[in-house]
This record gives structure tokens, C-alpha cells and sequence, in this order.
């Protein structure tokens, strides 16, 4: 019987310890995830990067820690320590913040537990998490009852779809600055909160393919990413149209 895959912390632990103890005695880097989901498998990663964090910080901190017994005179070797054990932890941050943005690309048709696919059918998002407030024609408009994860943050999700596949996609953040408020929402906070979304996806899907009034844009094969504002509406946020 083929045994079910988990997501928990717990089976994410399991695989780790595994990878840490039995890597020292095999060939290459072995990997124990066969069992994870794919949040499993994230978690795991998680795991290793809280190791590699610490060994950084003990690798940067251990040269000036050991000082003292470097022969005293020998002004170079202590010099060469520093050089050596920064230059490895700079490098073993770099590698980590260029894995972490790699994920996040991986992640970006990615909404809640919903992976989406270009065009992928409108029957895919489940009742419990969406509400249906417009059906007519060959047009369906459907609104998450909860703020949904998008790569690191929160937002309140549109689905636009037509003739029964995903169109258009507006995420919302759901932080609390970010609800609709005439009497507050003014050009100058909407341009605040547009330009904390521009620096979100950047941070998230790197220098952005063009640049406009409106926001940024990201350019794909299936289609594109950017941010939005309008100030009649007071309508700020992230559309993904295909």
C-alpha cells in the first residue's frame, strides 16, 4: 500500500534528520522527501536554511572569537581567518537569497493551496474558500470569503474567468491600511501603498519588464503580472491576467 504523502512540521523533521544523518555515510547529497508534499517539502527547506543560518553566524562570528590564539605577531593568518570565514558566509547567504527567489518564481501561479494554470478551468476553485457573485453570459466573477496566501502575504482574491477558464485574477492585500475608505483613501496614500506593492514584486519576481504610471508589469509566456491603482475607485492592488 502506497503510503500517503504529509505536510506536517513533524514529517518535515523526520526527513531532515534523515538527509543530515545519512548523507555523511552516502554517496552525493541523498534526499529522504518521498513522503512530503510539496509543503512538506518546503517546510524541510525551511529546516536547512535555520541550520545554515546558524552556521553562518558561527562561521562569521569565530574569528574574532579565536583572536587571541592566532600566534600574536602573525598579523596575516588572522587576517586570512576573517577573509576566509566572512567570504563563506557571504556566499552561503547569497546562494540562499537566490534559492529563496527561485521558490518564490516557482510560486507565483500559486494562491492558497490553488496551483493555477494558465487558463486552467474556473471549477478548480472549491465553494468553501469562494463565493460566486456574478454568473451570466460566459462570464463568471467569484471572491475569496478569506484572505488567501500569495507568496509571502496575505491578500482577498477576484477570479475572473470566461467561458469557464481563469482569465483575470486581482489580489487585494489584506492588510488592514489597505481597506476602502473614502474618506481616507487620498492620491497621496494610494501612491504610498502602489509603491509598497511595486516593491513586494520586485522583491519577489526581480526587476520588472516595464514600468508605468499605473505600476509595474512582468512579462510572460502565459501572460503577465503587475500592480494596479485607481483613485476614483480607490482600488490599489496586483492583477495576474492570461
Amino acid at each position: 500500500m502506497k503510503e500517503q504523502k504529509k505536510s506536517s512540521w513533524g514529517a518535515a523533521m523526520v526527513s531532515f534528520f534523515k538527509e543530515y544523518l545519512f548523507n555523511f555515510s552516502g554517496p552525493g547529497h541523498l534526499y529522504y522527501d518521498e513522503n512530503l508534499t510539496n509543503e512538506g517539502k518546503r517546510k524541510k527547506n525551511y529546516i536547512w536554511r535555520v541550520l545554515l543560518l546558524v552556521t553562518a553566524v558561527g562561521v562569521a562570528l569565530l574569528p574574532f572569537i579565536a583572536w587571541n590564539m592566532f600566534v600574536p605577531d602573525v598579523l596575516w593568518a588572522k587576517i586570512v581567518a576573517v577573509v576566509v570565514c566572512e567570504g563563506y558566509v557571504v556566499f552561503i547567504i547569497s546562494m540562499e537569497i537566490i534559492q529563496i527567489k527561485d521558490e518564490l518564481k516557482e510560486d507565483m501561479l500559486k494562491i492558497g493551496g490553488y496551483k493555477i494554470t494558465p487558463k486552467g478551468s474556473i471549477s478548480l476553485f472549491k465553494e468553501i474558500d469562494f463565493k460566486i457573485v456574478q454568473t451570466e453570459y460566459s462570464y463568471t466573477i467569484l471572491i475569496s470569503k478569506k484572505p488567501l496566501k500569495w507568496l509571502y502575504k496575505k491578500f482577498y482574491v477576484t477570479i475572473y474567468g470566461r467561458h469557464g477558464k481563469v482569465k483575470k485574477i486581482e489580489l487585494v492585500r489584506a492588510d488592514k491600511k489597505y481597506s476602502t475608505k473614502y474618506e481616507t483613501m487620498n492620491d497621496t496614500v494610494l501612491e504610498k501603498l502602489q509603491e509598497e506593492n511595486n516593491r513586494f514584486l520586485r522583491k519577489c519576481l526581480g526587476i520588472p519588464s516595464k514600468k508605468s504610471m499605473s505600476g509595474v508589469e512582468y512579462h510572460y509566456e502565459w501572460g503577465q503580472i503587475q500592480s494596479f491603482y485607481d483613485n476614483r475607485s480607490c482600488r490599489i492592488g496586483i492583477v495576474i491576467m492570461f
